[in-house]
Order: C-alpha cells, then sequence, then structure tokens
C-alpha cells in the first residue's frame, strides 16, 4: 500500500491508498520537536499495514527531512517529496510558479480528479487558501488569509475583554452573549467570504466554477457555505495520484 502525508502547520494527515482506493486516514498533531524516531514508533503503532511507497507535502520544512527518515525506519520505503522536480502533470500559470505550496497542487490534482473544470477550491486550515483551476486545467492563482483559528487567536490577545471560545457555529446569527457574538463572526464570517469570494472570482473571469471545499476546519462550517461540495480526502487523493504518476503504476494515466 502507499502511505499519502499531508504535514500541516496544525495536523500530518495520513491516508493509505491500494490503487486509488483510500483504505484508511488518520491523523496526528503536528510536532516540531519530535526526532524522527519518535514518529517512526507513532507511525508503526498507527499503521499495521505493508507499506511498499510514501509521499510527502509538507508546509513545514523543519519537519520535512524528519518525516522522511522516519519513514524510512517505521517501513524501510524512501519517500517522495513533492517539489518541483516531481511530475504533476498540472500547468501552473502564475507569476513564479515555484512559490505555489505542495498542498496546493496536491489538492488541485485531487480535485481534478473528481470535479470538471473549472472549479475553485476552499482549503479551510491553519490558513485559508481558495485557488483556482481554470477551463484549461491550469492553476492560475489563489487567495491566502487566515484560518478561524489564527483570527480567534489574535482577536482574543488584542482585546482584553474577550475570552477564547470553541470555534463552532452558533445558533443564530446575532449573538446574545459574548460567547456566541465571536462564534458568529468567526465561523459565519468565514463562510460567507468564502462564498463571496468565488462569487467575485467568477465575476473577474467571466465564467461559471465548480466549488470544492476541505480542510481540516471545513467539515465545521460546511453546511453553511453555499454551492460548495464537500471532500475531506482531496489533497490525499492528489498525492496519491502523484506518487503513482511518478512511479511505475500509472493506473491513473488518461
Amino acid at each position: 500500500m502507499i502511505l499519502c502525508l499531508d504535514c500541516g502547520n496544525t495536523r500530518i494527515k495520513i491516508g493509505l491508498f491500494e490503487g486509488n482506493e483510500l483504505k484508511k486516514s488518520l491523523s496526528i498533531k503536528t510536532d516540531r520537536t519530535r526526532s524522527s524516531d519518535e514518529y517512526a514508533i507513532s507511525f508503526s503503532s498507527l499503521i499495521k499495514q505493508e507499506v511498499t511507497g510514501a509521499i510527502i507535502s509538507s508546509v513545514v520544512p523543519l519537519l520535512t527531512d524528519t518525516i522522511f527518515y522516519a519513514l524510512k525506519t517505521a517501513f524501510n520505503v524512501n519517500a517522495l517529496v513533492v517539489s518541483k522536480k516531481l511530475k504533476t502533470k498540472l500547468p501552473i500559470k502564475t507569476d513564479n510558479p515555484v512559490e505555489v505550496g505542495s498542498e496546493l497542487i496536491a489538492g488541485a490534482i485531487g480535485a481534478r480528479l473528481s470535479t470538471p473544470l473549472p472549479f475553485i477550491v476552499a482549503d479551510l486550515g491553519t490558513a485559508t487558501k481558495l485557488y483556482v483551476i481554470d477551463k484549461n486545467g491550469a492553476f492560475i492563482g489563489a487567495i491566502i488569509t487566515a484560518g478561524m483559528e489564527v483570527s480567534l487567536k489574535a482577536l482574543v490577545q488584542n482585546t482584553s475583554q474577550l475570552l477564547e471560545t470553541p470555534i463552532e457555529a452558533p445558533s443564530r446569527i446575532i449573538g446574545k452573549n459574548t460567547k456566541d457574538s465571536i462564534q458568529s463572526g468567526i465561523v459565519y464570517g468565514q463562510a460567507y467570504m468564502v462564498s463571496e469570494f468565488a462569487r467575485r472570482i467568477e465575476k473577474e473571469l467571466g465564467y461559471e466554477l465548480n466549488r470544492v471545499l476541505t480542510g481540516g476546519f471545513a467539515d465545521r462550517i460546511k453546511d453553511e457555505i453555499v454551492c460548495y461540495n464537500y471532500d475531506p480526502y482531496l489533497v490525499l487523493r492528489g498525492l496519491n495520484y502523484i506518487y503513482q504518476i511518478n512511479s511505475s503504476g500509472d493506473f491513473y494515466a488518461k
């Protein structure tokens, strides 16, 4: 089986694939202080299946080598690391394609496997990222802003009388107390921002886009976002695709 790891700032998402089928998914907390041996022990305890290959997407450069060697120790595999050196079959039409993060590339490819062109992906994690794949299948740009948790922490840290509260949708827009008021602003504010960005992007491009929602915080507000299809495994499927087209078993080739 192929092990796909999406290393984010908050969580490391893990997917185990047999062919193009996701057999198992889980996540662990991102911890920059852990050694490769400590990660290897965690991986070995969580994954009992035979691993024949692996691929890593990482937005935490400090951890990339750590995870690479952890997989080598745990499963005796040399993981691929998503970079400009790997084939992706994704044209990138931005000012500097090298700047485009590996998780955006994997997410765009994952969405392309199931979503008709053109489309927009909204990835709600530590940062909220929206990126656009045009009618020709090219990655043409992105929007990046603070995610809900970052926004909440900034609000609490810089406002004396506000307290941290769980990130969940309150029962009504108009908060009747401080907790509900904060939750409304953070949760509904994010939901409406994502919906409005899609409308503005369509206006700028002059055509409609299919819409895909993913990311660690997406499940908390998916019911509040209009016209997006929720897919929590987008990046993992994209990583599996990239692994396959960079190895001998390109069963996805079209």
